[in-house]
């Protein structure tokens, strides 16, 4: 490796280890455009794990709400 180049390579390791929003960008550029649609940095999104009765979860809420006597 020239000097030249190993002065990029730690510029650039230096930027993405400063700049949180480069290192997500380069890791974002690493996923496979076919996984683009279902993935996001490599974590899966599974629909099964966000289904929720919306229902059960309102009655669950309202059971914590004070009584209020008028």
């Amino acid at each position: 490796m020239t000097e030249q180049e190993r002065k990029r390579f730690e510029d650039f390791e230096r930027d993405l280890r400063n700049y949180p929003v480069k290192r997500m960008m380069f890791l974002s550029n690493m996923v496979k455009e076919e996984d683009r649609d279902y993935q996001h940095l490599g974590i899966a999104f599974r629909e099964e794990e966000h289904r929720f009765d919306e229902v059960a979860v309102a009655k669950e809420w309202a059971a914590t709400l004070p009584d209020m006597n008028y």
